[in-house]
């Protein structure tokens, strides 16, 4: 018997909490990770998505000074 939740994702390809977040809008350049729309703080550039202000920073190579 196969677990429902497997079920679900060989269906539609994600699971029911990436369902409530909705689908990924893209990848992050800097770490590969995936981003969604209703996450807080992802930056968009001219070359690409990031998912927060630090992956954006290393991947253009800039020092945060605090």
């Amino acid at each position: 018997m196969t677990h429902p939740d497997i079920k679900y994702i060989e269906r539609y390809g994600y699971t029911r909490g990436e369902l409530e977040r909705g689908r990924p809008v893209g990848i992050c350049l800097f770490c590969g990770s995936e981003v969604f729309q209703g996450d807080e703080g992802f930056i968009k550039s001219f070359d690409g998505l990031f998912c927060n202000i630090e992956c954006c920073h290393n991947y253009y190579e800039i020092d945060s000074q605090e």
